[in-house]
Order: structure tokens, then C-alpha cells, then sequence
């Protein structure tokens, strides 16, 4: 159902979902991640919504547009995008460049995430895996990582997540508290490549703060 080439998309996709499931990030049918369509960049290859990310398969990612309407042949009864699925298209529209859009769900993103919403960000200063993140060159930077509040109304959460890219349009992620981390780069290594920085820059300023 899908070309050539967004199979092999569809692939790299589904190995990044498998490595996040195994390392804890994906609990009880949570995130949700999605790439552009190699065909036309204004189509996005998505994972379907309530599918058990560590038994994740290429029947569990599905074809949407721009406006989050799911496409023939995947438009199915019973088969539902993510409910978050506007923040990806969202994203995409903000960052043309963006290939990949990720979400996790760690321990990590959840924790951090409510015991800094008061200050509505994190910063990470000196640590030498800063430069895992898309574009910097060196530890000896400022690494602002907004937090919006949670919202089951959707629309909010990308109202305080469109505040944040005005002040920081910089960024390569944000959290939404007590829920998760987004990321998103050029491809799907370098979004990966992301949570994996995300989460070890996480750990490390857990720790440093219970030092």
C-alpha cells in the first residue's frame, strides 16, 4: 500500500518505534511518531491510534494529509489516527525541513516535566551530549526546552506550543507536563538521534538535581 520508498520510511519508522518500546518509552499503547510521505511531502505516514507499540507492525501506520484526513487505501472503519495528530501536522507546517515527528512517553519526560512546569521550561547548560541535538556544535551552550500544560483539547496545547516557537524558534523539542517529549528532524536518524539525547540530557538533570 505504500511506494517504494515509503516503505523503506516505513521500515526506519517502525525499527525507531521497536527500539523506544524496549527501552520503556512507550507504555500501555501510548505515543505516537510519524514521517513525510516520500511521494508527496504534504502526506504523512502515522502510527494508528491504541496499537501496542511493541508488537508495532507496518498495519499499524496509515497515510494522512495535511489536515490530518486519512487516505485511501487506509481509511477503514474502526482505523483512527492518533488523537495528537494535529501537533504533528502542526509541527510539520511550522519546520518545511522537518522530516520526523516523535513522541515518548519515558518516566523522565513525565516527572521533569511536572516539577519544572511552574518555571514553563528546562534548561540544560555544559553537558557534553548537548551536541546530539540537530545544530550545535559544542557543550557551551543554553539548551531551552519548553513545557505547556496538558490539555485533552488538543488545540491548546499547540496555542502554548505556538507561544513558545516565537519566543524560542530555535528549539528541537518541547514537553507537554505529566504527559511527554516531541522532537522532530531532518530525518528519521536525526529525530531519533533526539529522543535519545532528550532522554539521557533528562537522567543527568534528574540526578544532578537529587545531588
Amino acid at each position: 500500500m505504500f511506494n517504494e520508498k515509503d516503505l523503506a520510511r516505513s521500515k526506519e519508522l517502525i525499527e525507531a518505534i521497536t527500539f523506544f518500546s524496549n527501552r520503556g518509552w512507550s507504555s500501555a499503547t501510548s505515543t505516537n511518531y510519524s514521517v513525510r510521505s516520500s511521494y508527496n511531502s504534504s502526506n504523512y505516514i502515522i502510527s494508528r491510534s491504541g496499537v501496542d507499540k511493541s508488537r508495532f507492525d507496518y498495519k499499524d501506520l496509515i497515510l494522512i494529509d495535511q489536515e490530518g484526513k486519512i487516505l485511501a487505501p487506509f481509511d477503514i472503519q474502526g482505523v483512527k489516527s492518533s488523537a495528537e495528530t494535529e501537533i504533528h501536522t502542526d509541527i510539520y507546517a511550522r519546520f518545511p525541513e522537518a522530516q520526523c515527528v516523535l513522541h515518548t512517553h519515558s518516566v523522565m519526560d513525565t516527572v521533569l516535566s511536572m516539577f519544572f512546569l511552574k518555571d514553563g521550561h528546562l534548561k540544560i547548560e555544559g553537558l557534553e551530549l548537548l551536541k546530539g541535538l540537530d545544530g550545535n556544535e559544542t557543550h557551551d551552550l543554553t539548551e531551552i526546552v519548553p513545557i505547556v500544560p496538558n490539555s485533552q483539547h488538543i488545540p491548546d496545547i499547540i496555542r502554548d506550543m505556538e507561544e513558545n516557537f516565537k519566543i524560542h524558534p530555535h528549539i528541537h523539542g518541547f514537553l507537554i507536563a505529566g504527559h511527554g517529549l516531541y522532537t522532530w528532524g531532518k530525518n528519521i536518524a536525526t529525530a531519533k538521534r533526539h529522543i535519545e539525547t532528550y532522554q539521557y540530557l533528562f537522567e543527568c538533570l534528574y540526578a544532578m538535581r537529587r545531588m
